[in-house]
């Protein structure tokens, strides 16, 4: 289906610049609309790939943080008419568990045990968002935890490694539906890869021991689902595994 759009940005690809293939690897957050100069400067640099959606923590839920479409449409257009290449910019958004309208979290959405029901709440949240130019959601998060001290856990599907897998399928399929052409879709990034629900006490960014029987069996099965369900993008995660930073 994509083999066009494959062919075309390999071209794209092949002409830029290190400068600018660098610059497509920047997400900035979100600019003040009073000041847009100085973004657009930076986008006609070919120096910004991603914006994202973002400048409180309760972004998408309180009047400071509404998304500006207008503001987005200008900086599309300067994108497209006058960077070096014409590369639209993705706009990113932490949509997690809905968008204007809230469904239950990831936990509570995985404890119904109905992948069909989470798939129509994704597919919806989704079509929110890209109605107001979300392209791209930081989400699902299917981190495997057991430890029920660290912050973060409300956040994954729980701890059963069958279970994530059928949550990230749903999640996946309803975000992106069955053509990322359409208009509705936004694309899906699982997260985070690899093993950030393991971190020792329950400490965010922290150090985890994970051995390869329960990396292979707990860890990597929600993962694995949702790549296979399409998800067309994935976030590293924060920690280090036995030593070695994810990143790396």
């Amino acid at each position: 289906m994509f083999e066009k759009f494959d062919e075309r940005a390999r071209e794209i690809l092949a002409s830029l610049s290190l400068h600018e293939k660098v610059g497509q690897l920047n997400q900035a957050v979100i600019p003040d609309p009073g000041n847009l100069e100085s973004i657009k400067g930076r986008i006609r640099a070919g120096e910004v790939g991603s914006i994202i959606l973002c400048n409180s923590p309760t972004a998408g839920n309180d009047e400071q943080a509404a998304i500006l479409v207008d503001m987005l449409n200008e900086l599309q257009e300067c994108a497209v008419k006058e960077s070096p290449h014409g590369i639209p910019m993705l706009y990113g958004r932490d949509v997690i568990h809905g968008h204007h309208t809230v469904y239950p979290i990831a936990l509570a959405s995985a404890a119904s045990f109905n992948p069909q029901l989470i798939e129509e709440s994704y597919r919806c949240t989704a079509e929110e968002a890209s109605s107001e130019s979300v392209h791209w959601t930081f989400s699902p998060m299917v981190d495997v935890c057991h430890e029920p001290r660290w912050g973060r856990i409300t956040e994954g599907p729980g701890e059963d490694p069958y279970l994530g897998a059928r949550f990230a399928e749903a999640a996946v399929k309803g975000f992106q539906g069955d053509d990322l052409t359409s208009e509705h879709s936004v694309l899906a990034c699982l997260k985070h890869y690899l093993g950030y629900g393991y971190s020792e006490g329950g400490r965010d960014y922290y150090h985890t021991e994970i051995s390869d029987y329960t990396m292979y069996n707990s860890v990597l099965p929600a993962f694995r689902a949702g790549v296979k369900a399409g998800a067309a993008t994935v976030m590293s995660s924060f920690n280090d595994i036995n030593g070695q930073p994810v990143t790396s």
